[in-house]
């Protein structure tokens, strides 16, 4: 695996405060956060958008200049199959959301699940969310996309992706994450990693990037197969939150989709 040393800032809040705008919950448009002082303003339209990051700073070259960017079209299924799959341990735990100005996150307080792979030990930094979904399925743009960042203490990064469409059933093991993206700064959110995912194991996998600036190459991704399925309440308060932080796909060049089943294990506590 490439080693992949990322800012510590960027492992824990890979989409920081822009000036990108978002939406409160009366649907009149809002001010983000404001950007750190010397912090590059990118957004997800118009001049500072997915077609000109790479042009914003040096810094974000790769977002242009890079040949394994994410995210990509995946295949209904992969021919090729992994021959190490990852396994997922998780704890139930607490956390705080936190809006990013791209996006919002939700920070577990102590750990909340680890990743094993391929001899390395990813622990979960936070979890987001894209509105429409980042990855798309044989060109299918699905309602959003939750990104779970792993990081090791080195600073690799792995991210598990899930993608979700909208339903008629209210999703209980999201409702913390969607309560904190209607009220950011909400403290003490409930924080089930394995109750989160999918209950089909199957996930593509491929090598790829950070999806926001500086589009970092190295990282490993696992993309559940099977999406999620959200209320139309839940959907429309995300909307509410942040309606467009998709980045386009990128051409996937001469990497391969790998298909395999991931084994997640829960325990009690930590």
């Amino acid at each position: 695996m490439k080693k992949l040393a990322l800012p510590a800032v960027l492992l824990l809040a890979p989409l920081l405060a822009s000036c990108a705008s978002g939406t409160s919950a009366d649907g009149e448009t809002s001010a983000p956060p404001p950007p750190p002082a010397g912090e590059v303003h990118w957004s997800y339209a118009g001049d500072a958008g997915p077609d000109e990051w790479g042009q914003l700073s040096d810094e974000f070259v790769e977002c242009s200049a890079g040949t394994a960017q994410s995210p990509i079209d995946l295949p209904d299924h992969a021919e090729q199959q992994t021959t190490e799959p990852p396994t997922i341990t998780a704890w139930p735990t607490v956390g705080e959301s936190v809006d990013t100005g791209h996006t919002i996150q939700l920070v577990p307080d102590g750990d909340a699940s680890e990743v094993e792979w391929k001899d390395e030990e990813f622990e979960l930094a936070q979890v987001h969310f894209h509105m429409p979904s980042e990855h798309t399925v044989e060109g299918e743009v699905l309602d959003a996309e939750f990104h779970f960042v792993h990081t090791t203490e080195e600073g690799q990064a792995l991210v598990i992706g899930v993608l979700a469409e909208e339903s008629s059933t209210e999703n209980e093991a999201w409702q913390p994450f969607i309560d904190g993206a209607a009220e950011p700064g909400t403290e003490d959110l409930p924080l089930d990693v394995a109750a989160m995912l999918p209950t089909d194991p199957t996930f593509e996998e491929y090598t790829g990037s950070l999806t926001a600036p500086p589009c970092t190459e190295g990282v490993e991704w696992v993309v559940y197969h099977e999406p999620i399925e959200l209320s139309a309440e839940q959907i429309a308060v995300l909307k509410d939150a942040y309606d467009h932080t998709a980045r386009p796909t990128q051409a996937q060049g001469d990497r391969v989709v790998y298909e395999g089943t991931i084994d997640v294990e829960q325990e009690l506590a930590h």
